[in-house]
């Protein structure tokens, strides 16, 4: 880091004193130096104002700062929506919850994230059977304790059962919600997960549902998506039924029938056997926003009669206004009337119909003889919806025509800068139609050109401001409000982290939703205030010193620990070596680099199966130089077993335990919280079990000491110590100690 001057470096006393000691010498005919006479006066004048511009040349101001931070590529962080999944319970007949839906938590409002089709059914059972045990754990769903869905081994052939009261509609998308327990001491990567697709999962399951010809088999469903990735994380199975469900009791759950469906472990490779805290349907995610307006945008296929429908809250409930872009990338607003019928050729309308059972709107355009139809084109139609009680908030005010306007909207609150959208209306010379502009939000307008439509929201002062015609562009004068909001939205902060079931009603009642209840089953997380600039500043630092480049072998082991959706315990790096190498570190491989990684489990001895290696190969591919062949491999794990003869004070002699576990503490791969475990590919010598076993209280001294190892590459030398392979990891064996009392010798 560049060293910084201090500027503001001389005060008005030294300056002073300084002038003072110089007169003899500049100007020996100036003999009166006492405070009365006016040279003295202008030296401490030109003193104090030297010292005001040096205390001002030494401050950085925050727009400096943020001007700073700019050229690292970093901006203070908005503040973060909340977000949570929420169920929905009481449906009597299937009803769909369009998205955007309004929720409460006390003063805090959320929304639903899209459209959800509720299914007249309860999940009333969930049982797991392995090749040991059967066990039923519905009221761990109930009481939120984790449970193995697979047994805490997870062996292929494992089964999870859930049952429902009522059958579940055939061909119907049907979404399965899944959250997994992340209660562990290693979390979960984050990495880059905006750009690498979802993890690979070593184990296999398949999704069945009772059912058949007879009613006595299991039929596979019909897969749609699933983002659990075979249950090794949190996210959604969306499948369908090809038929019928049949009802069948089942133990330990057979006090009476009911309508299961299956989840098979076909195959074994689980890192860590999944826990599962909820299981439910009818759910969805929510974040804690308010719509105050907000945008859906439809493509045209330039046909007569086409329609489009969407299933969001505020077009359903909301004011509606559709717009048309035309060829020059303006939109006109399109009326809207009962019927086309009345329509003419070139009118452009349209008529809106609502749904309520679908909780949606249809837009339905003309044929081209009754109403016109919009030119083809994607994006080309767009339905601006907003609740009329807010519409005063969507205003901004008029465009007077002159540089640097700005427009307070303070007073309708704070809002949030992603999703917020701007128009701006202006009068077509041609037609004398009113035609809306789309403008684009800015930080600051340091590169927009003078045709640039571009504005800044500026949250801490709550103004919108325009650019000057020579850097962003000047919206078109007005003499009435043409300056509006067309998506827009409040929300953010940590009080929207509220705790579990707080989520536990409807902003506003419909008599479609009569008896339908809604709840989270999990607190919601992710709400986070906006970031101050001195924490900013902060975190520019740490990314700063956050490998993005795969060089060093730093490099590769800081990255791997950031692979996305993996809990990855331990990395090693082996540069210039591939696997099957016989005499490294003599014999290199130039080019090569290989990486030795361990997953989190609570397995004594953790192996990464084959879908967490290429999971950690895909994210490494990504950083990695085009030079170099990459190569992730699991660690090899070398059982070692002491055989030592030991001399301890007679109460020790009956107990050889304490040495044993002292030796099971050392030699092992894991650290389990105090310590990373035994070190890659580190020898085992003699004197370190020495020393370990030396130390121990009630030991006086170690008479004989040998070793032994198992495992693929270990070699044991001439003077009894294990070498270990590069990429290997010591375990211990059935250590053999024979204790004699010092006082038997």
């Amino acid at each position: 880091m560049l060293p910084l001057p201090n500027l503001d470096d001389r005060m008005f006393e030294q300056m002073v004193r300084e002038a003072r000691e110089a007169i003899p010498k500049l100007f020996p005919e100036w003999t009166d130096e006492n405070a009365h006479d006016p040279g003295l006066t202008m030296l401490e004048l030109m003193a104090w104002m030297t010292e005001m511009q040096q205390y001002y040349l030494n401050r950085i101001t925050a727009r400096s700062e943020l001007k700073f931070l700019k050229l690292l590529g970093v901006k203070p962080r908005l503040a973060a929506s909340a977000s949570c999944e929420v169920a929905f319970f009481g449906a009597r007949q299937p009803l769909t919850i369009p998205g955007g839906t309004p929720l409460q938590a006390f003063d805090q409002s959320y929304e639903t994230l899209e459209a959800l089709r509720l299914i007249p059914a309860v999940l009333e059972k969930v049982m797991v059977r392995t090749d040991t045990a059967a066990g039923d754990f519905t009221a761990n769903l109930k009481t939120g304790i984790a449970f193995y869905a697979f047994g805490p081994e997870a062996r292929k052939g494992s089964r999870l059962f859930v049952g429902f009261d009522r059958e579940l509609p055939p061909d119907t998308d049907i979404e399965l919600s899944v959250r997994l327990s992340d209660r562990y001491p290693v979390l979960v990567g984050r990495g880059d997960t905006d750009h690498e697709p979802p993890p690979i999962s070593s184990a296999a399951v398949s999704w069945k549902y009772a059912g058949g010809e007879n009613g006595d088999g299991w039929v596979p469903v019909q897969t749609i998506g699933d983002t659990t990735a075979s249950l090794s994380q949190s996210g959604r199975l969306t499948f369908r039924l090809t038929s019928r469900m049949s009802p069948r009791a089942m133990y330990p759950a057979d006090d009476k029938k009911r309508y299961w469906l299956v989840c098979v472990l076909e195959r074994e490779g689980y890192e860590l056997s999944p826990k599962l805290e909820s299981l439910c349907i009818n759910a969805v995610r929510a974040e804690q926003v308010r719509t105050f307006s907000e945008t859906v945008h439809f493509d045209s296929d330039g046909e007569a009669g086409q329609s489009c429908e969407t299933a969001r809250y505020l077009a359903w409930t909301g004011r509606v206004v559709v717009q048309v872009r035309d060829d020059q990338g303006d939109w006109r607003e399109w009326r809207t009337v009962e019927a086309l019928e009345n329509c003419r050729v070139d009118d452009e309308c349209c008529v809106l119909s609502k749904d309520s059972s679908a909780g949606s709107l249809r837009i339905d355009f003309g044929d081209g003889r009754q109403g016109a139809v919009p030119p083809e084109g994607q994006n080309r139609i767009r339905l601006i919806a907003f609740d009329p009680a807010a519409e005063d908030r969507l205003w901004v005010g008029a465009s007077n025509g002159l540089p640097d306007q700005e427009f307070d909207i303070s007073r309708s609150g704070t809002f949030r800068s992603p999703g917020m959208q701007l128009q701006v209306a202006s009068r077509d010379s041609v037609s004398g139609q009113l035609t809306w502009e789309d403008w684009s939000q800015v930080d600051d307008f340091d590169n927009s050109r003078s045709t640039d439509r571009h504005y800044i929201y500026d949250r801490a002062e709550g103004l919108i401001r325009f650019g000057n015609n020579e850097q962003g562009a000047i919206p078109a004068k007005s003499g009435v409000p043409n300056i509006r909001f067309a998506a827009l939205q409040s929300g953010g902060g940590q009080r929207g982290n509220v705790k579990k079931g707080m989520i536990d009603s409807f902003a506003a009642r419909h008599p479609e939703w009569a008896g339908i209840e809604v709840t989270n089953p999990a607190a919601a997380s992710g709400g986070t205030e906006e970031e101050t600039l001195e924490n900013a500043k902060l975190r520019v630092m740490h990314e700063l010193n956050r490998p993005t480049r795969a060089v060093t072998v730093e490099d590769y082991e800081a990255i791997a620990k950031e692979t996305p959706g993996l809990r990855v315990a331990r990395v090693k790096a082996i540069p210039l070596y591939k696997p099957d190498m016989r005499d490294y570190p003599r014999e290199k491989a130039a080019a090569h680099m290989t990486v030795v990684v361990v997953p989190y489990s609570e397995s004594e001895k953790p192996r990464a199966g084959p879908g967490f290696l290429e999971t950690v190969r895909r994210h490494l591919d990504r950083h990695r130089l085009l030079t170099t062949e990459l190569h992730v491999i699991p660690a090899e794990y070398i059982q070692v077993t002491v055989h030592a003869v030991v001399v301890v004070q007679p109460s020790y002699k009956d107990n050889p335990a304490f040495i044993v576990n002292e030796l099971g503490r050392l030699l092992r791969p894991m650290g389990h919280g105090d310590g990373e475990g035994w070190r890659f590919g580190r020898t085992v010598y003699k004197g370190d079990i020495y020393g370990a076993v030396s130390r121990l209280k009630g030991v006086v001294y170690v008479q004989d000491l040998w070793l032994d190892a198992e495992g693929t590459a270990v070699r044991k030398d001439g003077g009894g110590d294990i070498h270990l392979p590069p990429y290997g990891l010591v375990y211990s064996g059935k250590h053999e100690i024979e204790l004699i009392g010092v006082s038997d010798l």
